[in-house]
Parts: C-alpha cells; structure tokens; sequence
C-alpha cells in the first residue's frame, strides 16, 4: 500500500504545481494583451480616468477598459481538471515554485484561512495603529522591541514629542493603492504612468527614482531599514545633508521607519527625524510601531509564513489591504527569470541579491498570488503598455 499512496501524493502535488505555474502564465500573458488594449483605446478615443475605479482609465464613451483577470479556486480546479484531460500541454516547464507551496496555497482556499481585510483590520487595526502615536503609547509605559521580545525602551516625554499626536492614516481607505516593490521584474514595464494615477503609493528601502516610465514619480510612503542609514550614511554621524537630498527626491512622503524592532537602531532612526526636521524636509519621519508588527507576525505564523521575519514588502501589503478599497501591486517577483523564462536583475536598478535566511520572498509571493486570485488585490506582473 506504500508506493502506490507515495505516488499518488507525488502525482497530487505534480498537478498543484503545474497549475500555479499555468496560472501565473495565463496572469502574465493576459495583463500583456489588456496593456496592449489600453494602448489602442487610449490612442483612439484618449484615455481618462474611470470614476468608479480611479485605479483605472476609460475611453470618452465611458467604456471601461477591461480589468486584469482575477482567478479564483473554481477556475483553479478548472486548471486541474484541463490538465488532467491533457488539454494543457504534456511537458510543462519546470514549475516556478514548490509543490509543497501549491498545495498549502490550495488547502488554504479550501479552508478559508486566506486573510479577509476583516481579519487583518481584527487583528492589527493598521489605521490606528501601523506608526506609533501619542494616542497609542502612554507616558512612562514601556515599548517592546518587535524582533528582541525581551528588549523595552521607556516612553519618556522626549520620545513623545517626536510622535504624531493622531495616526497620519486617519483618511483611509484610500480609493485605489500602488504598493511598488523592487523587483527586476519592473525594468522596461512601463508602469510609471499608471502608478502615478493611484491616489497613495507606497515604495522601499529609498529606491531609485530616476526611471519615472517604469516605476513612476509619486510616493505617499517610503519605508527605510534603520541598517541603510549606516551603509549609506555613515549613521549620520556627519553625512545628514546627503540623507536629506536623498529622501527629498521622493516629495513630502511619510519615512516609515522600524525604530523598534532591533535595539541597536533606535537612536539612528531617532537622527533621521531630526535630520529631515533641521534641513527643512517636507518628508516627515514615523515610527512603525512594533506592537503592530508582532501582531501581524502573529496572524500569519498560524498560516504558514515561518519566515526568521516578515520582509517589508509583505508588511505594507498586508497593512494596505487594511487601508486601500482598490490595492494594485507592482515589481513583486522574486525570482531570476520571468513567466516567459528571460533572465532578471534582482531589482531593478542592480542586481544585489537578499541576505539568505532573512525572509522567504517565494512563500511570501504565493500569498499574493492566492489574494490576487481571491479578487483581494491585483499582482500585476506584465508590462503595463
């Protein structure tokens, strides 16, 4: 009874992973036809803004230009039933990620256990809660470190005046949200127009902005490691002006920084308040809070991300699920080559590959790929004109 159970548990998850591959295929090459649409509606009837999706353009009749194709678990299984006819091809290529991951992803379809904005706003409230404020963190209490449980600081007034008296998200849900990775997946997209057309944007890590056709001009956040300020900017110890111009190339966003997670970056993201306050910067500094951060990591190690830590990119979309009604992601792709096969830089402007063992970016992307087929968010993986 052994092998023939052994196999078909093979053959199972040969089939999972076949259909995640052909999804994420069949995602790839229709977002290219619909960008090709946009071309030829705009050119012909001149593109504008779609009042009930801003996310969106539409033609001068009010035509809706058609929205990218969200999968769901009944076209899922349709894809498991086509290839088990033979009607999808007989020597698929190898699978971009692990039949393990496939099957997880579909249990969790099953089971419901993907996160509904409901759950996410029941378990984190990212509106009140994603920085620290005044409101949420009381005089003489004590702030645990996020990434070191057994650290505290002491909330001292010094400390609270550094904080923003309410959250700086008290205007959400935002109609329609571009949360911008740095995938090399973004090189020669063309996506900078349309994510310049959400009304908040959200980047990482101070990336490059001198490529406006791909990755657009517009930020509302930009989030930092604390560790950037040390290998760029020498801890600010006499680099402040360089760390000024570099963030004012970004507008007048919000700097999100993880203060708190790790002791030893406090006082450096506490300079980099004071850095933009003293050089006049429209920028403006807050701290992630890491109450927040611990009770995502709590939401989502019962459901499979065991990840050392959550990267960044996943804490934002998870955050913006909560604080967006239209979420649209971009340059989220962590693999070498693309759906077609052609080899990627890493970002897309170098090719510096992650620490090993920080985060699990492939795990990480099967989340997103399940909440894009859920119709919780759009992943956006092909070229956008």
């Amino acid at each position: 009874m052994g092998p023939p159970r052994m196999l078909r548990r093979r053959s199972r998850t040969l089939v999972l992973s076949v259909s995640i591959s052909f999804s994420i295929s069949v995602l790839w090459r229709l977002q290219s036809r619909v960008s090709q649409l946009k071309i030829v509606l705009a050119a012909s009837k001149g593109a504008r803004q779609d009042p009930k999706h801003p996310c969106r353009t539409m033609d001068q009749n009010r035509s809706p230009i058609p929205e990218d194709p969200v999968m769901g678990a009944e076209q899922c299984q349709g894809l498991l039933q086509n290839w088990s006819a033979g009607t999808l091809p007989a020597s698929p290529e190898d699978p971009v990620m692990g039949a393990e991951q496939c099957q997880g992803l579909l249990q969790n379809w099953s089971a419901g256990t993907l996160p509904a904005r409901e759950q996410l706003g029941g378990c984190c409230n990212a509106s009140a809660d994603l920085v620290l404020t005044q409101n949420n963190t009381q005089l003489g209490s004590q702030i645990v470190y996020d990434a070191q449980r057994d650290k505290k600081h002491p909330v001292k007034e010094e400390l609270l005046e550094m904080l923003p008296q309410v959250s700086p998200f008290q205007g959400a849900p935002y109609e329609c949200c571009a949360v911008v990775g740095n995938g090399g997946i973004l090189h020669n997209s063309g996506c900078g127009p349309e994510i310049d057309r959400a009304q908040f944007v959200i980047r990482f890590n101070l990336p490059p902005m001198d490529n406006a056709d791909d990755v657009g001009t517009k930020s509302s956040v930009v989030t930092m490691n604390p560790s950037i300020l040390h290998a760029r900017f020498r801890g600010l110890s006499r680099w402040r002006r360089p760390f000024a111009e570099v963030v004012g190339a970004y507008g007048a966003p919000l700097l999100l920084i993880p203060a708190f997670s790790y002791v030893g970056q406090s006082t450096v993201s506490f300079q980099a308040l004071y850095t933009l306050e003293d050089f006049g910067s429209p920028a403006r500094a807050v701290f992630m809070n890491p109450e927040y951060l611990a009770r995502l990591d709590g939401h989502w190690r019962p459901r499979g991300l065991r990840a050392k830590r959550l990267s960044s990119g996943f804490m934002l979309v998870s955050a913006a699920l909560e604080l967006c009604q239209h979420l649209t992601l971009y340059g989220f792709w962590p693999f070498p080559t693309d759906p077609e096969g052609r080899p990627l830089l890493h970002h897309y402007y170098d090719n510096q590959p992650p620490k090993p063992g920080a985060h699990a970016m492939p795990d990480e992307f099967t989340r997103y790929l399940g909440m894009h087929m859920q119709g919780a968010l759009r992943l956006h993986l092909g070229r956008c004109r």
